[in-house]
C-alpha cells in the first residue's frame, strides 16, 4: 500500500479495520482488493477459518492476505481475524441479521430499506472516519476568504456541486456552479490567486471535470477535490483532497452509491466554512431566512380555527 494512503488514518483515533478496508479498497492491487472485498461481503464467516481458507474463498493467495494485513497496519492474519470479528460484532451485530448488499427482484421493500440503511450508514461512517480533517479545515479557510468560489461537477456529481453551491451562497460566499465544460472553462479562465475551485467526481477521472479544475489551477486558484479516487488524476491536481467512501448495492453502482458520502463531505465542508466566519454566517442565515418568508400573507390559505384555534394573548 502506498504510504500516502496509510497516512489518511494518522490523525484518526477510532478507525476500525473494516472502515480502513472500504477507504483503501479502490487503491489496493487486484488480488489484495479481491481479498478485502470477500471480507467486506461477509466479515464474520470470511475470517472464521485459516488464512488459506480466506485466500481460497477470495480466489487469491495467502500472500495477498498477508499484504492486506500490512496495508491495514496489522502484524498478520491472527490480528486481522480478531479485529474483523470484534468490529463486525460491535458495530453491526450478527451479520446474519444485517442485510447484505445483494438484492433480488422478489425482495420486499422492507429488505430493500434495511439494505439501504446498512449501506448508507457504513458509507457515512467510513467517509468521516477516513476523512483528512486538516484538509477540510484548510479548504474551508480558503473558501471563507475567497473572492470567488467555483464548484465543478458533471452528470450525477453536478447534483452534489449544486448542493454545495446552494449552501455556500446562503452564508454569503460568492459561489457559482458549472456542469457544462465550456461554461466552466470560460469562468475558470477568469479566476485568480485567492479564488477557490472545487471539483466533485466519484472516480476522479471525469475528463470534463478535470479540464475545468486544471484551468482554474493554471490561473492561480486554490483547488479542492471531493472524490473517491485517492490516487486519481483529479486528486493529483488538487491542493486539498477530500476522500469519499461508497458502498455499492444491487442497482447502486459506485457513482450512484457515492451520493450520500459526497453529501456528508459537502455538509462538513459547509459547516466548517460557517464556523470560520461565524458572525457573517449568522447574519446571512437570518437575512436569507427573512427573505424567503411569505411576503403576501393574504395569499396563505385560511386557518382551520376548529382544529387550529388561535392563541388568546
Amino acid at each position: 500500500m502506498p504510504s500516502d494512503v496509510a497516512e489518511t488514518f494518522d490523525d484518526v483515533a477510532d478507525v476500525g479495520v473494516l472502515t480502513r478496508m472500504r477507504v483503501l479498497l479502490p487503491e489496493l492491487p487486484t488480488s489484495v482488493r479481491r481479498t478485502a472485498e470477500r471480507i467486506l461481503d461477509d466479515p464474520r464467516s470470511s475470517v472464521a477459518g485459516t488464512i488459506n481458507d480466506l485466500a481460497d474463498a477470495a480466489g487469491t493467495s495467502a500472500g495477498a492476505v498477508s499484504r492486506l494485513c500490512r496495508a491495514l497496519g496489522l502484524d498478520g492474519y491472527p490480528g486481522l481475524r480478531i479485529a474483523v470479528t470484534a468490529e463486525a460484532a460491535a458495530a453491526y451485530g450478527s451479520w446474519d441479521v444485517d442485510i447484505g448488499r445483494d438484492l433480488g427482484p422478489n425482495d420486499s421493500l422492507a429488505v430493500v430499506a434495511r439494505t439501504l440503511e446498512a449501506a448508507q450508514t457504513r458509507a457515512v461512517h467510513a467517509t468521516l472516519a477516513g476523512l483528512d480533517l486538516h484538509a477540510v479545515a484548510a479548504a474551508a479557510a480558503a473558501i471563507g476568504a475567497a473572492d470567488r468560489v467555483h464548484v465543478y461537477g458533471v452528470s450525477g456529481s453536478a447534483i452534489m456541486a449544486r448542493e454545495l453551491d446552494l449552501r455556500l451562497v446562503r452564508i454569503g460566499v460568492p459561489c457559482w456552479t458549472y456542469a457544462d465544460v465550456h461554461d466552466g472553462l470560460v469562468a475558470a479562465a477568469l479566476l485568480r490567486p485567492g479564488d477557490v475551485a472545487i471539483a466533485v467526481s466519484h472516480s476522479g477521472e471525469t475528463d470534463e471535470t478535470l479540464d475545468m479544475l486544471e484551468c482554474a489551477r493554471a490561473h492561480g486558484a486554490r483547488t479542492v477535490a471531493i472524490t473517491g479516487g485517492h490516487r486519481s488524476r483529479l486528486a493529483s491536481i488538487a491542493d486539498h483532497i477530500l476522500i469519499t467512501v461508497a458502498e455499492a448495492t444491487t442497482f447502486r453502482d459506485g457513482p450512484l452509491a457515492s451520493r450520500h458520502s459526497e453529501l456528508t463531505v459537502v455538509e462538513l465542508l459547509y459547516l466548517a466554512v460557517g464556523q470560520g466566519n461565524y458572525e457573517r454566517t449568522a447574519r446571512h442565515l437570518a437575512e436569507t431566512a427573512a427573505a424567503v418568508r411569505p411576503r403576501h400573507p393574504e395569499r396563505l390559505p385560511p386557518r382551520d380555527t376548529a382544529h387550529h384555534p388561535r392563541r388568546i394573548r
